[in-house]
């Protein structure tokens, strides 16, 4: 793995991720529990955060923000 993976990887703060889903697990009165917090992130993972990234890549890169 190189350096500027291991960066990102150390940046990312998986406790903001895990209070965000547990907050609106809660929120729409779900039991905010390993199982249903995991079904949560990893549909966003399989299904939006790919789309996501692309859109950001693709805008970042048209406004000369990222090369």
């Amino acid at each position: 793995m190189d350096e500027a993976k291991k960066q990102v990887i150390d940046w990312l703060d998986d406790e903001v991720i895990t209070e965000i889903i547990f907050d609106k697990l809660e929120d729409e009165g779900v039991e905010p529990t390993f199982e249903n917090a995991t079904k949560v992130w990893l549909d966003v993972l399989y299904t939006e955060l790919g789309d996501a990234v692309n859109r950001s890549v693709e805008a970042l890169a048209n406004k000369g923000e990222i090369k």
